[in-house]
């Protein structure tokens, strides 16, 4: 299963795009308050423990570029097509775009920009060796003596 995220707002051309792909793939959406309604399995909104149990029974995650969400793909270590909102599918800015584009460039993701490419992104996905790099935690910029080592 193909598990697709838009967060508790809409992202109609997402949802429009799976849709249209849903014949060949298996999808299970949380669409939010898209006003596309879909033929494929969904839900509006869930817990936050409903979504983890979705994420880790998926294949993959179609998501979009949230810093949250994102946040939670990492930390599960989950093989992800990143779609970030943006202002020519009826958002407010593109602030999505930047964060989404250096998660791929870094390797945690695959980015699909064109939701008319999407099928490419999952085929891709599917294929690519993701990688997790270790970030360092906050404590680690501290010493004993609770003195920034950066300071």
């Amino acid at each position: 299963m193909i598990l697709i995220l838009v967060s508790t707002g809409h992202f109609d051309p997402l949802i429009q795009a799976c849709d249209r792909l849903s014949s060949r793939y298996e999808f299970y959406g949380q669409i939010g308050m898209s006003y596309t309604v879909p033929s494929f399995p969904h839900i509006r909104t869930a817990p936050p423990q409903e979504i983890e149990k979705l994420i880790r029974s998926s294949e993959l995650v179609i998501s979009h570029g949230g810093t949250g969400m994102l946040s939670q793909l990492y930390a599960m270590k989950k093989r992800t097509v990143v779609v970030p909102k943006q202002i020519r599918y009826g958002e407010a800015n593109d602030s999505q775009v930047e964060l989404a584009v250096k998660w791929c460039e870094l390797g945690m993701g695959v980015l699909c920009l064109d939701v008319d490419h999407l099928e490419a992104a999952i085929e891709t996905c599917r294929k690519t060796d993701l990688v997790f790099p270790e970030f360092p935690k906050l404590g680690d910029y501290f010493n004993i003596e609770g003195k920034s080592t950066y300071a």
